[in-house]
């Protein structure tokens, strides 16, 4: 089963043999779905996974935004999910969902395959023909309000060294007129083998990894025109110049012989593979159906296609393309680019803030003399529990191995690991996966850390080690070893259950009130239940909730030794410590750069 923007389908394959219960299984399926609960959790975690690796690929990310830049980030065609928006659905709405939508009028149904015609239809009646009928009243597609606008849009992305370049503006409809000339002069021009795009973008000017474009046309609302060109970030804006120049020159130079051959046999020469399946033809014929095209759509395409002349595409380049009104947007770094993106006078600069929203609705922290003497008072009880304040003071070393298990989509990934601290400023970690060793070192004012993409180790950046900083401003064992940190302040922040437990929360701010973590309190034992924290994971960006189990005593001090690790309610990770000592020797070199 699937569900798109205008349609959803449900369909099944089987043995002859197997015919009645198939259909069983489908008729079930549409009229009695069960939503199991289980499953809408996973979906959920499937999709709040998706939203957290959404701006992972520059060119995924810029044919995303730039879709949402000629629809409308709030058009039906341009809308993405967020976490707010995935955490809000119930089984209720699935429920309610199907009970409007879901009914026989609303339903059209194609078979194909060895059965008797008389035998399947009775089949087919036998299970839904007392399905009630309902009130469907579809609506139509919701308009798309386009204007044409020159206008130049940029997208951050620091950690690449080419540009993204994405130009265009609403593209037009399967019903268009002029669809057949449209498909060859979009082969001529960005589409097809040797087109005008990729021949002087990449061949002549050298300019590009990759150079294409696409006017492509949608039956129920207009497709989009977009031409793509990624090239290094020295070269962006001439690139951007040399792709407006290919565009414009589809409304002055006619295609030659040698083009109009290719922008033709392109979609010719490809139009026998839509028959090539009776699954292709019959869904192709249902289609047309659904949306009241003729039988024949596809073949009255082609014969026109075949009469395409260059005068043709001329004129509907002129007509559909509108180079003096582009879009541009350009992911990248801007200050690797050859010009400002401002010299190339295509509009208005913006900049697009392509942050993932936070779920999480905002909490106001109180800072009042009254809530920081009991946060402090908290804390220290808390220090006292985990076995007192002389004591962690005296904690210099730690050595720990362990395994840290990734949970991702509904399966377990345990990875192994070893890690060593210096208290304050020195620690290295080695992971491994798969084979590999992944190392995150500190040393001081320097550290070095295995680059995921290339796997060599590297040096750490000013923003590594501000991170690296920061992770020991919310260690426990460093909390728990200087309760009067001048640079932090502990704020009662009330009360709440975890896992069924009763705690008292406390905050840890800097010196500007900034959260650095927020902890919570057994209200019997003082121990540490849990903590809090904003970070980046593989589910996304936002609060982290750790929650510890199995305490062990080590050296005069109290340490759990699993930490469960979750954001928006899924567990992403845990840490499982098999080794934790304190103050054993550190091997040396420990602390220095990888051979």
């Amino acid at each position: 089963t699937s569900i798109g923007l205008l349609s959803g389908n449900a369909s099944v394959n089987s043995l002859s043999d197997y015919q009645d219960m198939v259909l069983d299984i489908l008729a079930d399926i549409l009229r009695n779905p069960v939503f199991d609960q289980d499953k809408i959790d996973l979906a959920k975690v499937q999709a709040r996974s998706d939203i957290a690796r959404r701006n992972d690929d520059p060119q995924g990310l810029g044919f995303r935004e730039f879709r949402r830049l000629i629809y409308g980030a709030n058009s039906v065609y341009g809308r993405q999910p967020e976490y707010a928006t995935i955490n809000a659905i119930t089984r209720d709405d699935l429920v309610a969902f199907h009970k409007k939508w879901f009914h026989p009028e609303a339903i059209q149904m194609a078979i194909w395959g060895d059965f008797k015609t008389a035998d399947i239809i009775k089949a087919i009646k036998k299970r839904f023909a007392d399905w009630p009928r309902g009130n469907v009243t579809v609506p139509p597609p919701p308009k798309v309000n386009y204007t044409f606008e020159e206008h130049t849009y940029y997208i951050e992305k620091k950690d690449v060294t080419q540009s993204g370049i994405f130009m265009g503006h609403i593209g037009g409809l399967l019903t268009d007129p002029d669809y057949p000339t449209l498909i060859v002069m979009n082969n001529i021009m960005g589409g097809g083998l040797g087109n005008r795009m990729f021949n002087a973008v990449r061949s002549k000017e050298g300019l590009a990894y990759a150079a294409s474009g696409r006017y492509s046309a949608n039956i129920a609302y207009p497709g989009v025109f977009v031409n793509y060109v990624g090239t290094k970030s020295e070269t962006t804006a001439k690139a951007v110049r040399e792709a407006v120049k290919v565009i414009k020159s589809m409304q002055t130079d006619p295609p030659t012989p040698e083009e109009m051959k290719k922008g033709k046999e392109s979609y010719l020469n490809s139009f026998v593979f839509n028959f090539d399946s009776k699954a292709k033809i019959v869904n192709r014929l249902m289609n047309f159906s659904f949306y009241g095209l003729p039988a024949d759509f596809l073949n009255q395409v082609r014969d026109k296609v075949e009469k395409v002349t260059a005068d043709d595409v001329v004129a509907a380049a002129n007509k559909y393309l509108h180079p003096d009104k582009l879009k541009l947007l350009v992911v990248g770094k801007a200050e690797d680019f050859d010009e400002p993106l401002s010299n190339l006078g295509m509009g208005p600069v913006d900049t697009i803030d392509i942050t993932i929203p936070s779920p999480e609705e905002k909490h106001e922290l109180s800072i009042t003399p009254d809530n920081l003497k009991k946060g402090h008072e908290l804390l220290l009880k808390a220090i006292e529990a985990h076995g007192g304040a002389a004591s962690f003071a005296k904690v210099k070393t730690i050595s720990a191995a362990g395994t840290f298990t990734l949970s991702m989509q509904g399966r377990e990934l345990p990875l192994s690991f070893t890690e060593y601290k210096e208290l304050p400023d020195k620690f290295s970690r080695t992971i491994e996966a798969f084979g590999q060793k992944m190392v995150d070192i500190r040393n001081g004012d320097k550290g070095w850390k295995t680059d995921q993409r290339t796997m060599t180790v590297q040096p750490k950046t000013q923003d590594d080690l501000a991170k690296d900083d920061l992770e020991y401003a919310r260690d426990n064992v460093a909390i728990f070893r200087n309760p009067d940190d001048p640079n932090r302040r502990a704020v009662f922040d009330g009360t709440g259950k975890v896992n069924g437990i009763p705690v008292n929360f406390v905050a840890l701010v800097d010196k500007d009130g900034n959260q650095i973590c927020r902890l919570g309190f057994n209200q019997k034992t003082n121990e540490l239940v849990c903590k809090y924290y904003k970070d980046q994971t593989m589910l996304g960006e936002g609060t982290v909730e750790v929650v510890f189990s199995n305490f062990n005593e080590i050296s005069g001090v109290k340490l759990p030794m699993t930490a469960t690790q979750s954001l928006h309610g899924d567990k992403f990770g845990e840490m499982s410590y098999s080794s934790l000592k304190i103050n054993e020797p550190i091997p040396a070199g420990t602390f220095e750069k990888p051979q």
